[in-house]
């Protein structure tokens, strides 16, 4: 489809839902407020900023609103905050996500749209705001080409630069090619030093407010701090000052690709291009998961004999990811270390691929509510490890037998409902630069 998000604003949200008879409240009224007789109190009848169940009031509300057979919207099963519906008959489908009160909505038909508008607007009040710019955080930058096809590029620039202000690293020189890692430090590595309690306190506080702000970043727009974000985050409450310093170097590579986000395209995009290339998606299969996972620690240099440490068992754990791209652009990604170490790089392979498929469930499940994908199409996800692939398969030898029984979710699905996800094997040619 080539049209754009729009958005919406519900003004003064929580004060428009009733108080049920069952929640009766009884508040002060302002000081020196002059309607009001001497040693008298307000009786509420609808709710108000504070109340502890004002959020849930005015969920209700806005959901009985949507599902009202004026709108004729129907809850997702598997996203509560997600809608969708045939307001007119005959006509396109709207999709509609809120997030408290506000909302984005979208239909190939834009007289869907006005007539979504009107008939909202008659129930409650609500600014419409036209094309989408700004939505909990991320802002919106929309491109029409001459051919009629539209782009729209997802970024966090404004929060980028809040994030480097908090550290300090406003006037802090950066270089665009810059990474999230320090060459030779790895953050697995990093020694712990000696401090008082009251020293550690703060120096705890302070990575946990860097690592959540962080955090909120890549998990909204960029993927590329995902992993170095959780390995930070796992060292919140041991945190030394090295932790700090590396946390400072990934707010400084922040700094230097503020810009930097996701872009959508409603043309079909079935390319992946970075480093590398490859055919992502189709027409009738528009979602494609990849899951790969390093053995051992971070830090896979040859050891220095005048360099003589102790190796922690957390360092020795496998980092784990996988991404899921829908029709050419990620919609979801994920990075963290193992629980337990992986006795082989294909157990660790055989647990990354569990967590992905778990997540290419979870958007299937979304998608089916929405209409937006045929469940008797396959799901390709691919990995690199063909013990792995085996694994999917059952047909892995007695010595992958050790291998905890919740990984079996990959082996039941493939066995059992096939028709949701399918394994491949890929590999890696250096000379080319390519997957093949």
């Amino acid at each position: 489809n080539h049209t754009t998000l729009k958005q919406g604003d519900c003004k003064n949200a929580f004060v428009q839902a009733d108080l049920p008879p069952e929640e009766e409240t009884i508040v002060r009224p302002p000081i020196g407020f002059p309607f009001t007789p001497k040693g008298a109190f307000w009786l509420l009848k609808k709710s108000l900023y504070g109340l502890r169940r004002a959020p849930r009031h005015w969920y209700q509300l806005i959901s009985t609103i949507l599902e009202s057979p004026e709108i004729g919207l129907q809850r997702c099963r598997h996203d509560p905050c997600l809608y969708t519906g045939t307001p007119i008959p005959g006509k396109p489908p709207i999709y509609l996500v809120i997030y408290v009160d506000d909302f984005l909505y979208f239909s190939p038909d834009s007289s869907v749209e006005r007539y979504f508008e009107s008939a909202l607007g008659a129930k409650i009040h609500v600014d419409f705001m036209g094309d989408a710019e700004f939505f909990i955080g991320m802002k919106f930058d929309w491109i029409t080409h001459s051919d009629g096809h539209v782009d729209c590029h997802l970024s966090q620039e404004a929060y980028a630069n809040v994030i480097a202000d908090s550290m300090g690293l406003t006037d802090a020189a950066v270089s665009p090619r810059m990474t999230p890692f320090r060459s030779g430090y790895p953050i697995d590595a990093i020694s712990d030093k000696d401090m008082s309690d009251t020293e550690r306190a703060l120096l705890i506080a302070k990575m946990r407010s860097w690592c959540g702000m962080l955090n909120w970043l890549s998990i909204g727009t960029r993927l590329d701090i995902t992993t170095v974000v959780s390995l930070l985050a796992s060292n919140q409450c041991k945190s030394s000052p090295g932790h700090l310093d590396a946390a400072k170097y990934v707010g400084k590579y922040v700094k230097a690709t503020a810009s930097l986000g996701i872009t959508f395209s409603s043309r079909h995009n079935s390319k992946l291009e970075a480093f590398v290339f490859f055919p992502v998606g189709t027409a009738a299969n528009p979602l494609t998961a990849f899951a790969d996972a390093n053995w051992g620690p971070q830090e896979a240099s040859r050891p220095n004999e005048s360099n003589i440490r102790e190796v922690s068992l957390n360092e020795t754990r496998s980092i784990c990811g996988h991404i899921i791209f829908m029709c050419g652009s990620p919609i979801y990604w994920s990075s963290h270390k193992e629980k337990r170490t992986s006795g082989s790089s294909c157990e660790a392979e055989i647990k990354v691929t569990n967590a992905c498929t778990k997540s290419i469930l979870m958007f299937r499940h979304v998608l089916s509510d929405l209409g937006l994908i045929d469940v008797s199409v396959p799901t390709p996800l691919y990995n690199d490890n063909q013990g792995a692939v085996n694994w999917s398969k059952t047909t892995s030898t007695k010595g992958k037998r050790h291998v905890n029984m919740q990984e079996n979710v990959v082996r039941e699905l493939h066995s059992l409902l096939w028709r949701y996800c399918y394994f491949s094997h890929t590999w890696y040619c250096k000379s080319s630069g390519y997957f093949h």
